[in-house]
């Protein structure tokens, strides 16, 4: 049974007021908040399996991205440019000479605008501006999140007044365990995917995709005997369906990550250390983040699935989250 979803305040950012929203449908509830149009706690059968930062301002300025949506594109831009239609375009960068997550000021650091919310949905906007960061284009975005019995769907939503380039993802870290339990050591992951992105030093991209090696997931692994990861997955017959991405365990209760992206970045946050969370500092290896995505740097690589958007055209995209009891 779905509970009509409702809307409270959660401090302020730079002086500016924060929402929260939750959702909630049987045994699972999420509240998300208007800073990054974050997933703020994920609970399960009263078991918060989402890390999550105490307030609106650990979240505004999150080194890790904690729970948090990622854009104007996701992961990295290697040199912090690409060309499109001709034209090179210099982009803020926040990684050494390399642009991540959108740079120092990427989606991940707004604050969103709630454009609609309903018993079992809400809708979160921004509009991004020209030069913004460096990118081509005015977008105009929005993520709405719908939830259902033991699952949580994210639907992303793009136009743009000039040709640019897009790729979301949410970067929320879970522990199923429970967020509070320490490492996730414990847990085990499987991916559907033969082939991974090849990466240099600087986590950018040859434009070669390898083969999986000791990252092999087909089989699901520990994440004590996976990690440490940061590496995208390219998941086997990706036809830009929804389908299977990941699968994450503990003992008793599994999350099934399903989405049309190519990818999957995933990431084990070894060097995660003093973190603020929900129940005290979190250290490495707290949670796993899954995020699914286009491919690292696809702007850069000809042969890499296309992330360009164009006047006239919407991009859309879906990743959903369902969890599932195993005892």
């Amino acid at each position: 049974m779905t509970t009509p979803s409702y809307r409270t305040a959660f401090g302020t950012v730079q002086s500016r007021p924060v929402e929260r929203v939750r959702l909630q449908s049987g045994a699972l509830s999420v509240d998300l908040i208007t800073v990054g149009a974050a997933v703020h706690r994920v609970i399960v059968d009263g078991r918060d399996v989402a890390l999550g930062h105490p307030d609106a301002e650990t979240y505004a300025r999150s080194q890790f991205c904690i729970g948090l949506t990622v854009g104007r594109f996701a992961n990295r831009i290697g040199g912090g440019r690409f060309t499109l239609d001709g034209v090179e375009y210099r982009l803020a960068t926040n990684e050494g000479d390399n642009t991540l997550h959108g740079g120092p000021d990427g989606f991940h650091r707004r604050l969103w605008t709630i454009d609609e919310q309903t018993d079992d949905s809400v809708t979160f906007g921004l509009v991004s501006p020209e030069g913004d960061q460096g990118f081509p284009g005015e977008l105009t975005a929005s993520v709405r999140y719908t939830i259902s019995p033991d699952e949580l769907r994210m639907d992303y939503r793009a136009t743009t007044t000039a040709p640019t380039v897009v790729n979301f993802t949410n970067h929320s870290y879970f522990n199923l365990a429970g967020e509070a339990s320490g490492s996730s050591d414990g847990l085990t992951v499987w991916v559907p995917a033969s082939r991974v992105v090849e990466v240099d030093d600087e986590l950018i991209p040859t434009g070669r995709l390898v083969p999986v090696g000791s990252h092999d997931l087909r089989t699901p692994r520990p994440v004590a005997e996976a990690a440490p990861l940061d590496t995208c997955f390219v998941i086997d017959a990706a036809d830009g369906s929804v389908m299977p991405h990941a699968t994450l365990a503990s003992s008793d209760l599994a999350l099934d990550v399903f989405s049309d992206q190519p990818g999957i970045q995933l990431y084990t946050a070894d060097v995660m250390d003093g973190v603020p969370g929900l129940s005290g500092p979190y250290g490495p290896r707290a949670g796993v983040a899954l995020e699914t995505q286009n491919l690292p740097d696809a702007p850069n690589h000809a042969d890499f699935p296309n992330s360009v958007l164009r006047p006239g055209e919407e991009f859309r995209s879906t990743t959903s989250w369902r969890f599932r009891r195993l005892s």
